[in-house]
């Protein structure tokens, strides 16, 4: 097996200025892509045969079928796409992403006020706009906060254009019963993200690093857009809520194990994860990142998770012994049992792969502030390697589906998973910071 090529517990307090860490290939990759996995986003939005604004998770309708718009990964996407539309320089582009949030503002606040069996932690609607209604893991409790940070992110871009009237018409209004998208999921992560509920591989039931540390940011950037409009009980609501959960969130830290765990007091769901070893956390932490200090990147705690997650599914998949191939190809967790078909055995996912990257160069931006860009530079070329691995299995014109055969590294499961090129998106974005002051 090739060693693991970087240090985890050396860490630089240099003050000296960041000078910035020159592109590699990977990174010139990256922002070449942009386009590429902007159109696969956008092909994903408003299908032809459903409501505009809904984000289908994949085009597979059967072997999966997940030709549906599940809240989170629709949140996620749509996040991806203000990244995409604050940075681009394209009228055009930037014209069609607003379009675009905007149908995805209108197709929320209607699958907002149907009756469900979750209330709005139900997870997955028809692209007409129906809950599904069949048996199915309830509630995920991540899903109205991740829904709710990508239309406070969408609220923050118009009120910096001047736009507050839309906001106060269309996204958030200060009154009870919450009326608005915005305010219903900020209420509705406020009074449950202590409750019991399903993770975000819709496997496990009990408290999940992963919905805490969401819910930690829609509640925090929710208190500042609530004190911004003026409603001033709800903002102070918010934000005590918030460092409620960082209290939790220490919990999950297990000193025995050396790395924090996905999930504590399990109630229901699966029960054979007995590591606790799990992708969601390092995907917690990227979709939690609120750059305030919580939890940085050098974290001695969080690179000891980045590590053990990498040590372990290095050791794992048949194809990561090959050295002729770039990186290690990452999973979910080291008893997966899900191949998209069927239960025989877990493979590797693009997007986890991209985490480890992604969670790496925010590490390296880090170090890098701290002004040690020598090593900055070394973390985020091991980083690169990570990218390099999904490029490597992805087909020939860059479509990734949502897993690699663990065997053969070959595109299985769901093609063209929304979630893998959105997570491609923010692992370009966090490239950019490497060559900033």
């Amino acid at each position: 097996m090739r060693k693991i090529a970087w240090i985890i517990v050396v860490f630089a307090c240099v003050s000296s200025a960041f000078a910035g860490i020159p592109d590699s290939k990977t990174r010139t990759w990256l922002s070449q892509t942009v386009n590429f996995a902007l159109g696969k986003v956008s092909d994903n939005v408003s299908p032809p045969d459903g409501l505009p604004g809904a984000v289908i998770a994949a085009r597979s309708r059967t072997n999966p079928d997940y030709y549906y718009h599940w809240v989170r990964d629709g949140g996620l996407a749509i996040d991806a796409l203000i990244d995409v539309y604050k940075e681009s320089k394209s009228k055009k582009q930037k014209e069609l992403i607003r379009k675009q949030i905007f149908a995805y503002l209108d197709y929320s606040t209607l699958i907002q006020n149907v009756n469900t069996a979750s209330d709005l932690g139900e997870p997955k609607f028809y692209v007409t706009g129906s809950p599904y209604t069949g048996p199915w893991a309830r509630p995920q409790n991540d899903s109205p906060a991740l829904r709710a940070v990508s239309l406070i992110h969408w609220a923050q871009v118009l009120i910096a254009n001047g736009e507050d009237d839309i906001v106060k018409e269309k996204m958030y209004h200060a009154q009870l019963p919450a009326d608005s998208p915005i305010k219903k999921d900020l209420e509705y992560v406020s009074h449950h993200w202590s409750d019991s509920s399903f993770d975000l591989w819709e496997e496990v039931k009990g408290k999940h690093f992963y919905t805490l540390m969401v819910s930690r940011r829609a509640l925090l950037e929710g208190s500042a857009l609530a004190r911004h409009v003026g409603d001033i009980g709800a903002a102070d609501w918010y934000a005590l809520q918030a460092k409620e959960i960082e209290r939790e969130l220490q919990q999950f830290w297990d000193p025995a194990r050396g790395y924090f765990v996905a999930t504590l007091n399990r109630d229901g769901g699966i029960d054979y994860k007995n590591s606790n070893l799990d992708t969601s956390v390092l995907l917690g932490l990227l979709h939690g990142d609120m750059h305030d200090g919580f939890m940085p990147w050098d974290d001695k705690r969080v690179i000891a998770t980045v590590y053990r997650i990498i040590q372990a599914f290095s050791e794992m998949y048949p194809i990561n012994h090959r050295s002729e191939i770039p990186g290690f190809a990452i999973g979910r967790y080291p008893e997966d049992r899900y191949s998209g078909t069927s239960s025989d055995g877990g493979n590797p996912w693009p997007l986890c792969t991209l985490a480890v990257a992604e969670s790496l160069y925010r590490y390296a931006n880090v170090i890098a502030m701290k002004g040690d860009v020598t090593k900055a530079k070394e973390i985020s070329e091991y980083a690169d390697l990570f990218v390099e691995r999904v490029r490597y299995h992805a087909y020939e014109d860059g479509s990734l589906s949502e897993q690699m055969n663990r065997y053969t590294g070959y595109m299985q499961s769901a093609s063209d998973l929304t979630w893998n090129y959105a997570a491609l998106l923010t692992a370009w974005k966090s490239t950019l910071a490497l060559h900033t002051q």
